[in-house]
């Protein structure tokens, strides 16, 4: 039996989605779970705490969390961080979460939630999967000349966000590119923007494939609604699909891969050949395949990933 701590984003009622799912059925296999808000994390008599609750019966979506007290993280087996909480506080999290190293496993390692969650570690290893050719700059002006030069579709975006926000579809001779480009790298230009290369495959859609242990546990396809994001908060049309055997050995290379850089749980985006992206936060997936295929994955992930 192990015990088991979540990092979650904070909420005043449970919700529907990973950790739920993960502490019911880890508690029905008799391990020691407690939910713990990530922007509640701190250090207390030279050891990093945060406030939590202990899951003593099964949750359900929507009902209130028990009573919270400061817990001791470094009495866990497993720290699972489901969310980074805050941006301006992003580093003194990470730098209390590096405390725990010696103490306790981290799903997702400290490494993997650092350079997956941007997008510079995906362009800079086509030695490992096939990625959109990637510029990135403070300063507009670099952009719109790659651009110009190069011509062509091009999609701007930040980074390191989430949820679709801020990501556009630019022609070279679109009047609004020089505009957004300012935008994107702020009035100071002290933000970055990512200029990558659009893809045409993925107008028939992108694979959301969720990795557990370095394996392929399941995959939905995701295709354009209002607009040419594939992102489901922004109105992208979900479905059922399958791997082919192709993308699935594809899958199989990369996810032992990632295992080796710590990142055990992790959503890919698949634009078969093109790797998109990775999450390796909170990745979604278990609810929509669970939606679209009545088969709840959760079983699955953990048999993976906690022995």
């Amino acid at each position: 039996m192990a015990r088991i701590a979540f990092l979650i984003a904070e909420t005043d009622q449970v919700q529907d989605g990973n950790y739920l799912r993960f502490a019911n059925a880890l508690y029905e296999r008799h391990h020691r779970v407690t939910l713990c808000f990530m922007e509640s994390l701190g250090m207390a008599k030279s050891r990093v705490v945060a406030s939590g609750c202990e899951v003593t019966e099964k949750i359900y979506a929507d009902e209130l969390f028990a009573e919270m007290n400061n817990i001791y993280l470094d009495t866990f087996d497993v720290v699972w961080i489901l969310s980074l909480g805050m941006r301006h506080s992003f580093l003194d999290k990470m730098q209390l979460l590096f405390t725990l190293q010696e103490q306790c496993r981290l799903i997702n390692s400290l490494d993997a939630i650092m350079h997956f969650k941007s997008k510079y570690f995906t362009a800079s290893h086509s030695d490992i999967f096939k990625h959109p050719e990637t510029w990135a700059s403070t300063h507009p002006d670099v952009l719109y000349d790659v651009m110009q030069t190069k011509g062509g579709k091009w999609i701007v975006k930040p980074p390191a966000s989430s949820f679709g926000r801020n990501v556009y579809l630019l022609t070279h001779n679109d009047p609004n590119a020089h505009v957004i480009l300012e935008s994107m790298c702020g009035i100071e230009e002290n933000e970055f923007c990512m200029l990558q290369r659009y893809v045409e495959e993925i107008a028939q859609g992108e694979k959301r494939v969720i990795l557990a242990g370095g394996n392929p546990v399941g995959q939905y396809l995701r295709t354009v609604g209002r607009d040419h994001r594939t992102n489901v908060w922004q109105g992208a049309n979900v479905a059922a699909c399958q791997l082919t055997p192709e993308e699935r050995n594809y899958c199989e290379r990369i996810g032992k891969r990632l295992l080796s850089f710590g990142a055990e749980y992790v959503g890919m985006d698949l634009a078969f050949p093109w790797v998109i992206e990775f999450n390796v936060i909170n990745p979604g997936g278990i609810t929509t395949i669970d939606q679209l295929t009545g088969t709840d994955i959760t079983g699955t992930i953990l048999d993976q990933i906690i022995t």
